[in-house]
């Protein structure tokens, strides 16, 4: 089947946040367009503020009274109902529909809107990997948002993961066929790869500190205090917000907006550090393969199907603090292998993690497998 009218759900954060993505799919579509979700009764600031209150004091904790206020069976379906009537009154009807993640789905009651999902994370991967993302009131209700998951998952058409780490969850975790996903990747906020060869030899190194904790900060302070003590000239800069750092060598700029600066701050780092404890698919190590800086990360989530160890980057079979600092050591002295990691960081990124080679791959399984909507 020909599809001339895709259109894109989701929440609108995501949808924001894929732009690169989507203006490279519309060269395979006639038509590309968009239906945010629109925020329900109780997102509004005072309920919102109220049920945030009570789910905290529930919990124990805010972070766990924001999963538990995203993550419920009754928000889900709901979500869904509402995106799904949505859809049936558009006119003209979309040929098919690409769901941005797995927090509703675009159906819910009806059998007649054929749709594919694009997905970084499932519930069950959160839920072992990093328990704040999963946290659920009662036997039950974790029961009910996962069957609400499953459903959503089993109805789809297609289903395109960021990482073999998501598909392996959705067929041993959900039960979906494997013939049923594909994994495609992800890239950064750049529409076309970057071409100029890296310049190193700064000693700088790098790293989003934005969720200081799970991305690992303390194995990145640790092992800097190391590094900076076999090469006094090196610098940690930490970016993403602010926090409360005062030890030599290391700057914390904290949030930056500015595409320009974040540019010159890429152009001059010589390493990308991310040993997070979890971190599906970082956008970050896509921007920073894209300027040619290869990246140290853990062995977790998707983190290493970006990285490919000893070619583009680093790897760490041991999260301590201690082997950290010794890779980074020994990169940070080895300019030949950094700057041959450089090349090969960047032809990965021209060759496989870049937008248009991912809406190539998603526009022709969809053409393939698409359903007339009825």
């Amino acid at each position: 089947m020909v599809i001339h009218h895709l259109l894109v759900t989701g929440e609108s954060i995501f949808l924001d946040r894929h732009q690169c993505l989507f203006k490279a799919l519309s060269s395979h579509f006639e038509q590309l367009s968009f239906s945010p979700r629109q925020s329900e009764w109780y997102e509004a600031r005072l309920p919102r503020t109220l049920l945030k209150s009570l789910l905290t004091l529930r919990t124990g904790s805010l972070s766990k009274a924001n999963a538990v206020f995203q993550k419920n069976s009754t928000a889900f379906i709901l979500k869904s109902r509402h995106t799904e009537r949505t859809i049936q009154r558009l006119q003209p009807k979309p040929d098919f529909v690409l769901q941005i993640f797995g927090t509703y789905s675009p159906v819910w009651d009806a059998g007649n809107i054929p749709y594919a999902m694009f997905l970084d994370y499932t519930a069950a991967l959160a839920e072992r990997n990093w328990s704040s993302w999963a946290t659920f009131l009662s036997d039950r209700t974790r029961t009910a948002w996962f069957e609400c998951e499953r459903s959503a998952y089993s109805r789809a058409e297609h289903i395109f993961s960021m990482s073999q780490v998501v598909k392996t969850s959705l067929i041993e975790e959900y039960g979906i066929p494997e013939n049923k996903v594909t994994v495609v990747g992800s890239s950064g906020d750049f529409q076309v790869p970057d071409v100029r060869e890296k310049a190193i030899g700064s000693q700088q190194i790098l790293f989003n500190g934005s969720d200081f904790e799970r991305k690992g900060g303390d194995l990145v302070l640790a092992a800097f205090r190391q590094v900076r003590k076999a090469l006094p000239n090196s610098k940690l800069v930490v970016i993403g917000r602010k926090l409360s750092i005062e030890e030599p060598g290391v700057e914390n700029p904290g949030h930056i907006a500015d595409r320009a600066e974040i540019r010159r701050l890429f152009l001059n780092t010589d390493l990308v550090v991310a040993p997070a404890y979890c971190d599906p698919f970082p956008t970050f190590l896509m921007e920073a393969m894209n300027y040619g800086i290869p990246c140290v990360v853990s062995n977790r989530d998707g983190m290493p199907e970006i990285v490919d160890h000893e070619i583009n980057g680093i790897v760490l079979q041991h999260l301590t603090s201690e082997h950290l600092a010794k890779h980074l050591i020994d990169l940070l002295t080895n300019p030949a292998v950094l700057l041959s990691m450089s090349q090969a960081a960047q032809m990965k990124v021209r060759t496989q993690l870049n937008w248009n080679a991912i809406a190539k791959t998603i526009a022709q399984t969809l053409k393939s497998e698409a359903y007339d909507y009825v």
